[in-house]
């Protein structure tokens, strides 16, 4: 009799898992699956911009990836370096002709964070992110000084009258300047470009508020900077709609996070990277997109 009851237990225990355990869990497996929308790929571009690699790898591999329904550019970044932004702007260019690529922008996305965003199928910010900064500057220590306190010369071989420019260790010389100059307005001729050319600006009214200026969100969407406000899954369904994807009542876009870039202090305390910035590759100054404070 007891091993009757004990195996009239198991046969109930069972029962009630079949009937009522298991459809709770399908049911709950089944809620997770109709909230999870289809794939949509972030890649984050944060910090100063020194290099694109990390970044352009992403956006290839999200891009070329089949499950990957549309791309999300999360930008929070004050700008850097001109030949990264550059790099970026051409890759969405090119990139979103085969999966829809559209920015978020996150609290500030300015200079070269801007330029890197220009070229996608769609900017979302909000009202108070930081944009815009459409300049380029390019700042030149003097060490003179210190170097004759302490007794330090900097002897300079060289092949050209300007292979030197932006020498240090000594006063810069006014076709130095001037030259230096003329990059610093040809890069920015290219920026202002490359506003109108990526926004549909006319040039002149682009001008008008390329001086290096930062935008308020409000102000740059009425500029046509960009297109919307809103978070980041508001980026997501615009990506989503433009990949003619759609989304049911109860989903949301499935945001899967790329691989994250180093940020800039992660790379400023490397060893590696460290001395190469310490001591220089060559004498010339670095031009940046960089939002000016």
């Amino acid at each position: 009799m007891k091993e009757y009851k004990v195996w009239l237990a198991k046969l109930i225990t069972v029962v009630v898992v079949v009937l009522v355990v298991v459809p709770l869990v399908s049911g709950a497996a089944s809620a997770v699956k109709s909230v999870m929308g289809p794939k949509v790929a972030v890649i984050e571009l944060a910090g100063i911009i020194e290099d694109s690699s990390e970044v352009l790898k992403a956006l290839y591999e999200e891009v070329r990836d089949k499950d990957t329904k549309a791309v999300v550019l999360r930008v929070d970044s004050p700008g850097g370096a001109v030949a990264p932004s550059e790099d970026l702007f051409y890759a969405v260019k090119k990139l979103k002709e085969e999966k829809p690529i559209v920015v978020s922008m996150g609290s500030l996305a300015a200079s070269g964070g801007l330029y890197s965003s220009l070229a996608a199928s769609k900017i979302y910010c909000q009202p108070g992110t930081q944009t815009g900064s459409i300049g380029v500057i390019l700042q030149v220590p003097n060490f003179t000084t210190i170097a004759d306190k302490v007794g330090v010369q900097m002897v300079t071989i060289k092949s050209g009258a300007l292979k030197d420019a932006g020498n240090q260790f000594r006063p810069m010389t006014e076709d130095e300047r001037r030259f230096l100059e003329d990059i610093a307005h040809r890069v920015h001729e290219n920026f202002i470009q490359a506003v109108s050319a990526g926004r549909g600006i006319p040039l002149e009214k682009v001008k008008s508020f390329a001086d290096g200026r930062v935008l308020l969100g409000s102000e740059a969407k009425e500029l046509g900077l960009v297109d919307e406000f809103g978070d980041i899954y508001d980026a997501a369904r615009a990506a989503l709609a433009l990949a003619k994807v759609e989304l049911k009542p109860d989903e949301v876009p499935n945001l899967v996070y790329a691989s994250k870039k180093k940020s800039f202090i992660e790379r400023a305390l490397d060893a590696r990277s460290l001395v190469p910035a310490l001591l220089g590759t060559n004498s010339y100054p670095t031009i940046q997109f960089l939002a000016g404070y």
